[in-house]
């Protein structure tokens, strides 16, 4: 078990201590905090609560003694990094010994994990009309998250009385999602990436609204947009679905950043509690990763988490609202329709889905669509092939306006966003490297088309 927290800043892909980092004991203490860690009842009003500022410091050394006190036991070489993305300051956890396949690299106790469906069965009951307000807004999906997010705020408002407080305040206070976007930067992104950080803001606004017939909480706290934000953006960054169909929040395993390839897999005892494995043979410095969604989606994981990931691959951004089931079978799927990032090619999706909603529009064509639906789910792919033949040029051309399309759009997106001060809106730098990936790719599928086109 490790002793000691080794703190520490990326270079490249290899960890180094930092230099400005005085260390501290890690997961040291032998005595087990004895603390009421379901408890609902209502706030404190005397105790102090974290600060919400954006200045704030997260108070990573408490957080750690704190996590020791209450039995988490790290191994292996666990141990914390930061690193400055798009401006803010990042904590991860990661080995600095290097760690074999099959091995153990955390524990976390399950009576410190925040359980939506333990919290749920202690307050459901009592919330009604909370649940009737997500039904109505058409998110009764979300509740599991609307649990969380109550039980966040009241483990805030308790201030010293909530034994999750030097959790909380080891957070973030600032994030670059999509409910902590102003709406200048909302009016400058494109409408596939607009759309999913509406959605994310509509979510928002319901678990407000249901937020208004409880009272766990007051009324400060209800009209309080900075915490509510905040506490949206702790839930929907940090928790994870189980294989029970629980959503959890597992402390310190919360500090494991998204990868493309994951090298740690979450387990769990029959107490509750998580043990972090390792996947695979882990190199000294590495960070350890598991995925928080679809790669291929980047702009989901900026809208939801906040950061941009530059896959190998990436949706296309064709959008078809209501589409089919015939069309959803052929591969309109936003985790299906592909384009390369790095030689601009086109998944197979891309052009079936394409060529069949134009089938779809002309009864003369109806022959055609029902011999290529026929020939897809067969699995006749000379067929599907002679269909394509015939209709080459003229899906290539409507491919072709898409991309056009696309590119121009973004280019005076990014026009637009040059003429203002980042100083007053810190995400125009994050935004416009997702512009620019955009534009890279897309302009590589161009290419790529008119040499069909051509052809």
């Amino acid at each position: 078990i490790a002793s000691l927290l080794l703190l520490v800043v990326v270079v490249g892909t290899a960890i180094v201590p930092s230099k400005s980092f005085q260390s501290t004991s890690f997961f040291s203490s032998q005595t087990k905090q004895k603390v009421n860690w379901y408890s609902t009842r209502l706030f404190s009003t005397t105790s102090s609560k974290i600060s919400l500022e954006k200045t704030a410091e997260r108070q990573i050394g408490q957080f750690q003694e704190w996590a020791g006190a209450c039995g988490v036991q790290a191994e292996n070489g666990f141990c914390f990094a930061d690193q400055i993305i798009d401006g803010n300051e990042d904590y991860f956890g990661g080995t600095s010994t290097g760690v074999e396949q099959g091995y153990r690299v955390l524990y976390v106790p399950g009576e410190m994990i925040l359980s939506a469906y333990l919290f749920g069965q202690q307050i459901e009951s009592s919330i009604e009309p909370c649940l009737q307000v997500l039904r109505e807004m058409d998110v009764e999906d979300l509740t599991p998250q609307f649990y969380l997010f109550l039980q966040i705020l009241i483990e805030y408002e308790k201030g010293d009385d909530s034994p999750y407080k030097p959790w909380l305040n080891a957070m973030p206070r600032k994030w670059n999602t999509a409910v902590s976007m102003d709406d200048f930067c909302l009016s400058c992104l494109p409408p596939y990436l607009k759309s999913l950080c509406e959605k994310e803001r509509d979510q928002l606004r319901a678990f407000h609204q249901a937020l208004k017939t409880c009272y766990y909480v007051d009324d400060e706290v209800k009209n309080n947009a900075e915490l509510l934000t905040f506490a949206y953006n702790v839930v929907f960054t940090r928790s994870s679905k189980t294989d029970d169909g629980d959503i959890k929040i597992i402390p310190v395993a919360d500090m494991i950043n998204h990868g493309d390839t994951e090298n740690v897999y979450f387990s769990f005892d029959e107490d509750g509690s998580c043990n972090i494995v390792a996947n695979d043979n882990i190199e000294p410095g590495s960070a350890f990763t598991m995925s928080y969604g679809p790669s291929t989606n980047p702009s989901k994981l900026l809208a939801t988490y906040g950061f941009l990931n530059e896959a190998p691959a990436a949706f296309c951004k064709m959008i078809f609202n209501n589409p089919s089931d015939e069309l959803v079978d052929m591969g309109c799927d936003p985790d299906r329709m592909l384009i390369s990032t790095v030689d601009g090619s086109i998944a197979e999706e891309v052009w079936d889905v394409l060529l069949y909603s134009r089938l779809e529009r002309k009864s003369e064509w109806d022959s055609f669509r029902k011999s290529l639906y026929e020939a897809h789910m067969t699995g006749d792919e000379m067929t599907k092939a002679k269909i394509h033949a015939s209709f080459r040029k003229d899906i290539t051309g409507a491919l072709l306006r898409h991309v056009n399309h696309i590119r121009s759009e973004v280019f005076e997106l990014t026009v637009k966003m040059d003429a203002y001060d980042t100083s007053k809106h810190p995400r125009i730098p994050l935004l416009k490297k997702h512009h620019e990936m955009v534009m890279r790719t897309f302009s590589k599928v161009r290419q790529n088309l008119l040499n069909n086109y051509e052809a």
